[in-house]
């Protein structure tokens, strides 16, 4: 795990000083890598990386890393978990190693095979290669977009990094903010790739790889694709099921466990982290650090259920104790911290920096379990509202179910997908913050002109690669493929990687692990009784959890913003909220409209929360 960056054509003329950009990005990146740095300049070419020494923690491991013909150079951020896989096949080949690090191995790969070979690596990454005999810069992601990239785009070259922050304190990019960017916040409470906060910078898609050459030619292509997992073609029953996810779960586990420093496990006391404690106690008898942290509200602490799972799998247990009051008073400054305006990455933070705090470089964790195994509410209300939706249409035009309904933001939601009752709209109304049909009277003068219709193009674009389908789907496949597209890939792992590397901590999610994901689906969708409380998860471990973790209520580490928000936290959220409307993204009555529901109960937090966080990410961005 690491922080790249890197420029590709830009000119002296343009203010183009190699030596002082590599600089500003490596300072920029530092936190990400705090175990070395590296710079390769050639022209107007310059790649940089910063270490966080994982794998092959000797010199030896250092980026850029180049070929020895010194044709390709690699700066490469992530981790490829089949690299010893790979590196066999290569060497059969006649392929020479020098180091016993991934990243020789991942350049050896798509120097051999071609960018398309990026399929075979598993694992999480963004990376860059040089040719420079071709004089070409190739970038790409993994298939979940588990890692970051941003490209940053001008007519005469391109920069790229790891975070946009970087970007700007290299003076690569302007100030410029996006509409459609702002539009996409106030819908989703998150931004979807390709889109950011800032104009002309775009945050590559996952599975895709761009090259640039210096004729001004510009290659495309996707190497990979989740998507057709879902798909429901051959019929397995549920004892096979059960089998084949064992040992998925397993492989998965024991691949991502793979490192040369130690590797902990992050045990929140929920089912997701206690599986993946079980499954890697199953794996190994030697040493298991698990790590709970927990806070001084009841919403905070899951610390007896991450108790019995650690006895139970005699781990060397770490309990990390967070006050609440603290969280509080950080909250500006962990939001100047942020990549992106979020809503739901506070929490994260602080367990990322309570871990790291311990020297821990690595560590394992549950997200993504309940996009696999239909751990959310979703997986029972859509299907259920699809079917309610059918009665509806045919008693109740859509106008007047909305005037017979309480007019408050769940009304609102409610009219929202009775007008249009189908997955995506179903998806949008449990999901999204602000609803179509309210961003007329919601979006601020800086949406005047061209802006809004650009911005709402834009985002549409954006929520259509979001929310592409596969044929042959169950219901519960399609509440799979909604949540890992757009919830998990747009927020979650994102916020994830920006928070954890805040602090150097690398954060690894068994669970978002596309051999994985094949194994559980389409199969999974033909039985939903599985999918009740996670059955599937927990019924198909090789070491079974304890007594009363399996089938709780999924509770969380939950942070109590509406009691901070009528607290200590009042005057910051107005001040967000005014920032909001004086930029020119909100409108004032609308901000003052959602605020007075709010006080009265009558809204949730998280929608004045959201935009409170948009004006406060607004006036911290760097």
């Amino acid at each position: 795990m690491c922080g790249i960056g890197g420029v590709f054509g830009w000119s002296e003329a343009e203010g183009f000083d190699a030596t002082r950009t590599a600089a500003d990005l490596s300072a920029a990146l530092a936190h990400r890598g705090p175990d070395g740095e590296g710079t390769l300049i050639d022209g107007r070419t310059l790649l940089v990386h910063r270490r966080l020494a994982i794998i092959d923690p000797t010199p030896a491991g250092r980026q850029p890393m180049t070929t020895p013909d010194g044709r390709f150079s690699i700066v490469f951020n992530g981790e490829i978990y089949n690299y010893r896989e790979l590196r066999a096949d290569l060497a059969r080949a006649g392929v020479p190693f020098l180091t016993s690090s991934d990243t020789e191995v991942l350049l050896a790969l798509v120097v051999r095979d071609g960018m398309a070979a990026l399929s075979r690596a598993r694992g999480m990454f963004a990376l860059a290669i040089w040719d420079a005999r071709e004089r070409s810069l190739a970038l790409a992601r993994d298939r979940f977009g588990i890692k970051p990239l941003y490209v940053a785009t001008r007519p005469r070259g391109i920069a790229f990094a790891s975070e946009i922050g970087a970007l700007r304190r290299a003076s690569l990019v302007d100030r410029d903010v996006s509409a459609a960017g702002i539009l996409a916040f106030l819908a989703w409470s998150s931004t979807p790739a390709p889109l950011t906060w800032l104009r002309n910078v775009e945050s590559l898609l996952p599975g895709t790889w761009k090259r640039w050459h210096e004729d001004g030619r510009v290659e495309r292509a996707t190497f990979a694709d989740y998507i057709g997992a879902y798909g429901n073609e051959h019929p397995v029953d549920e004892t096979e099921l059960r089998e084949q996810v064992r040992e998925a779960i397993r492989d998965s586990v024991a691949a991502h466990l793979v490192a040369d420093v130690p590797v902990g496990i992050f045990l929140s006391g929920g089912i997701d982290s206690a599986a993946i404690v079980a499954t890697a106690r199953s794996l190994t008898s030697g040493p298991l650090h698990t790590y709970t942290v927990a806070g001084d509200e009841p919403s905070m602490s899951e610390l007896d259920e991450a108790r019995v799972v650690a006895t139970s799998c005699e781990t060397t247990h770490h309990e990390l104790m967070i006050g609440a009051a603290s969280i509080e008073r950080a909250l500006p400054a962990i939001i100047r911290r942020l990549d992106a305006p979020s809503a739901d990455a506070i929490n994260s933070y602080f367990v990322s920096q309570a871990v790291a705090r311990t020297g821990v470089k690595a560590v394992l964790s549950g997200v993504g379990g309940d996009e696999l195994f239909g751990g959310y509410p979703s997986f029972r209300r859509i299907p259920s509202a699809l079917k309610a939706s059918k009665w509806f249409s045919s008693a109740l035009p859509a106008t007047a179910l909305a005037a017979s309904a309480v007019p408050d933001w769940r009304a609102r939601k409610w009219q929202h997908f009775a007008g249009a009752p189908d997955a995506v709209s179903a998806y949008r109304a449990l999901r999204g913050n602000f609803m179509p049909e309210e961003w007329p009277a919601l979006i601020g003068p800086a949406f005047e002109g061209g802006a809004w219709r650009a911005a709402a193009d834009a985002l549409g674009d954006a929520e259509a690669r979001m929310f592409r389908s596969t044929a042959h789907e169950t219901p519960l496949a399609t509440v799979a493929r909604l949540e890992t597209g757009a919830y998990l890939q747009g927020q979650l792992l994102r916020d994830i990687d920006a928070v954890s590397m805040a602090h150097a901590l690398e954060v690894r999610v068994p669970f978002v692990d596309h051999r994985l994901l094949a194994s559980v689906w389409p199969a999974a969708g033909q039985h939903p009784a599985l999918l009740d409380g996670k059955r599937l998860l927990y019924e198909s471990l090789a070491r079974p959890l304890p007594p009363g973790i399996a089938g709780r209520p999924k509770r969380g580490f939950t942070l109590p913003f509406d009691t901070w928000m009528r607290g200590g936290l009042r005057d910051t959220a107005r001040q967000g909220l005014q920032s909001a409307v004086s930029r020119g993204w909100v409108n004032a009555r609308a901000a003052a409209d959602v605020w007075s529901e709010w006080e009265r109960g009558r809204a949730h937090w998280s929608r004045v929360w959201g935009l409170s966080v948009l004006g406060l990410f607004l006036e911290e961005a760097p």
